[in-house]
């Protein structure tokens, strides 16, 4: 089945002002923890409550998980609740990246059973619109509803080392091709990718204004790479941009949900250890 996917910022503006519309700023940048929130308190799309991608939809990571591992289920479940989330809600998503970061919002949420979809082109595109834009913080009302949890779509690290042998998915890695082939790694402490993958950068999915490409053009360029008779598994560096080659896929009509969240900072730990290198 596929997955709800994209609305323009103009279908955005057409339904903001819905009761059950919730809109959630999904801004986050790796070398600054603290700059999403801050680029929230400057200026945001009226109604967005804002998501702190690093403690909001990831859990603690370990010296055995990748960076961003899923949270716990009954916390997650929490956060929804907090968000005011119910099973009439509409949510929308966003970030400044292409959807880059959002697509983990809506990952985590389509396994829940919500409506969700991605602001296609993000904040920019909604200010190129001349769209109406706010500093207030919204305001939060919890829902009455608790959602239970779970993330099948969810490939662990087991899984990965079982299909070495069992041959059962391809991988596909979402990371630039620089970082895939190991050639220009600033993030993780080994470089490279796991052994088997096939490396499609998921900035491929977009065009040159941040939008992303038509189905037809996605089916085209992504046709090169899939096979009918293959299942696939995607990853990147910390299971956050591979939820964007997910979310291209279903937008070209081509089912894909499992991602391996542990993704190259957790294969790059396991390495260490291997090599008796303290993580």
């Amino acid at each position: 089945m596929l997955l709800q996917t994209l609305i323009s910022a103009q279908a955005l503006n057409e339904i903001i002002k819905q009761d059950n519309v919730i809109l959630l700023d999904c801004r986050f940048y790796l070398t600054d923890h603290e700059k999403g929130r801050k680029e929230y308190e400057k200026e945001h799309i009226p109604k967005a409550i804002f998501v702190d991608v690093h403690h909001e939809l990831a859990g603690v990571e370990t010296e055995y998980s990748g960076r961003h591992p899923l949270p716990e289920t009954a916390v997650f479940a929490d956060q929804l609740q907090h968000w005011g989330i119910n099973q009439k809600s509409q949510v929308v998503v966003y970030d400044d990246m292409g959807g880059a970061i959002a697509a983990r919002a809506w990952w985590m949420l389509s396994q829940q059973g919500i409506n969700v979809l991605v602001l296609d082109g993000g904040i920019a595109a909604w200010r190129e619109q001349g769209l109406p834009i706010s500093t207030e913080s919204a305001d939060l009302l919890p829902s009455d509803h608790r959602f239970e949890v779970s993330f099948p779509w969810e490939v662990t690290e087991n899984k990965i080392v079982e299909n070495f042998e069992l041959n059962l998915f391809q991988l596909i890695d979402a990371r630039s091709s620089d970082r895939f082939n190991g050639e220009n790694e600033t993030i993780d402490l080994v470089a490279g990718h796991i052994p088997g993958a096939i490396n499609r950068p998921f900035s491929e999915n977009l065009n040159a204004k941040g939008l992303f490409k038509t189905e037809d053009e996605l089916k085209t360029g992504w046709g090169t790479l899939l096979s009918d008779n293959e299942e696939y598994v995607h990853y990147c560096g910390s299971g956050i941009t591979s939820c964007h080659n997910v979310l291209a896929l279903n937008h070209a009509g081509i089912e894909a949900k499992r991602i391996y969240v542990g993704s190259w900072s957790q294969w790059s730990k396991r390495m260490l250890r291997a090599a008796n290198v303290q993580v």
